[in-house]
């Protein structure tokens, strides 16, 4: 077992973490004998289980790639070198008498990352090392528009300043959802200083199915889906975090439309509005491989609609998710909004 360190007002919680060691994730589009993948007792492909994704294939596609989708077989074993150097690198003792960090420089979640495990293979699909997980458009990349604006930058367009009150904070920061529309969509590893940075628990979800729902818990956040099997959208509720989702199959693919967000859902790492919507596809390939993809749409944020692709594996016998825990009522949002009233005095 893994442990990783979540900081809390009044000091540290030690919280366990799954540790997946480093695999190559390989998986195919289609399995050829599709009668012999397993069925609930509903008929409906079994995708029940522990998942994971422990790649470090980025969500989008380095610009210096340019169209580059994928890897050739000597490129996508140099970058898992590099990753394995990385890893024994910042493993080994620090030099005690390293110089203090320099005055005014960001500090990163490498702390946080060094109990942490570092992805250090490249996703796998379809029998290519992909250079992205994001496959459309063809630079793998978020098609934002330049002018796109969120609620939050609306807000501040509007005159407001970024620390006016909890409200014009993201989601994530005051611990309300893992600040991404989806399990799996965020992620914090960086290739170039080889900090997962909290990356694993992002990267598990376990998957349960009913007759008339599927339930889907992400470990990062504890967060749980409720997803319920139909072809009618809850409109009257208004918008909902994480969206409203309804499901259908379809062979051998689970297939989930969400809608309805708020539109403070708006991340970081993912911009949108009150008018997104995400397909999602959880194709089941073999009793151990997952194809997840989805669709992003949201014409307010990007110029076109944008797929992306994770390969997911079944984590192996005797592993697990735990609970993650955020800062419990988010205790530090009064001292940021302090600070600010503060900075603004002087």
């Amino acid at each position: 077992m893994h442990y990783s360190l979540n900081r809390f007002s009044n000091g540290f919680l030690i919280v366990p973490v799954l540790l997946c060691f480093p695999f190559i994730v390989s998986i195919a589009r289609a399995a050829e004998n599709t009668e012999l993948l397993p069925l609930t007792a509903y008929g409906h492909p079994d995708l029940q289980g522990l998942w994971t994704n422990p790649s470090q294939t980025p969500m989008e596609r380095p610009l210096e790639l340019g169209q580059q989708s994928v890897y050739t077989e000597a490129e996508a074993q140099a970058l898992i070198a590099r990753a394995l150097d990385m890893d024994r690198a910042r493993s080994a003792p620090l030099d005690p008498n390293r110089s203090a960090p320099e005055q005014g420089g960001t500090i990163d979640q490498q702390a946080d990352g060094n109990f942490e495990i570092m992805p250090t293979e490249i996703a796998k699909v379809n029998g290519e090392y992909r250079t992205s997980l994001v496959v459309d458009p063809p630079h793998g990349r978020f098609p934002r528009k330049e002018s796109a604006a969120d609620i939050f930058a609306d807000w501040i367009a509007q005159g407001h300043g970024a620390f006016d009150g909890p409200e014009i904070r993201p989601a994530g920061e005051r611990c309300l959802n893992p600040g991404a529309q989806l399990p799996l969509l965020t992620t914090f590893f960086s290739a170039e200083v080889g900090n997962p940075g909290g990356d694993n628990p992002v990267r598990n979800i376990q998957i349960v199915q009913t007759e008339k729902y599927v339930v889907i818990l992400a470990e990062y956040f504890s967060l749980v889906r409720i997803i319920r099997l139909g072809t009618e959208h809850l409109e009257a509720q208004g918008p909902k975090w994480m969206g409203d989702s309804i499901a259908s199959y379809e062979g051998n693919t689970l297939k989930i439309h969400t809608n309805n967000f708020r539109p403070e859902q708006s991340s970081f790492f993912l911009r949108s509005s009150d008018q997104l919507e995400i397909t999602e596809s959880f194709t089941l390939v073999s009793r151990d491989e997952i194809l997840f993809s989805f669709t992003v749409t949201d014409p307010k944020i990007y110029s076109q609609p944008f797929t992306g692709e994770i390969p997911l594996k079944r984590m192996a016998p005797g592993q697990e998710i735990y609970e993650y825990a955020c800062h419990e009522e988010n205790y530090s949002m009064s001292s940021i909004l302090r600070a600010a009233r503060m900075g603004e005095a002087q």
